[in-house]
């Protein structure tokens, strides 16, 4: 499952938040989304500071550009084992990417198989 903002449309393997909750556990389902949101952003940030590639953007083949992104993460997880943390004030922790947003297209397809699932993982997580 990937996470995404509420740019997005709703689909099978992207979850998205809910537009207007009406009960507790839409919610509750909208807190987690959202402190699981923040968590990939602040690291996609750090990636981004630690290999500055990813934050230029990657004028490669398809191929090359996973395979470095897989290196990347490779680094990232092995300076985390060996204690090398980069330091991150808290405000530019709150603020990751808010420079590097691009526009959202309205979705052109029709999102109910989206729906489905997130609605499906609600009742299983809270009811």
């Amino acid at each position: 499952m990937l996470v995404g903002d509420g740019g997005y449309p709703s689909l099978p393997f992207l979850l998205t938040p809910i537009n207007n909750p009406v009960n507790d556990e839409e919610i509750s389902y909208n807190m987690i989304h959202g402190r699981t949101q923040r968590i990939v952003e602040r690291t996609f940030g750090i990636w981004k500071r630690r290999s500055p590639c990813l934050s230029k953007g990657l004028q490669t083949k398809l191929l090359t550009s996973t395979t470095i992104v897989v290196a990347c993460a490779v680094l990232h997880n092995l300076s985390l084992m060996f204690n090398d943390k980069m330091e991150i004030e808290e405000e530019e922790a709150e603020n990751v990417n808010e420079d590097d947003e691009v526009p959202q297209l309205p979705p052109h397809w029709q999102p109910g198989d989206g729906l489905i699932v997130r609605n499906a993982i609600i009742e299983r997580l809270f009811r």
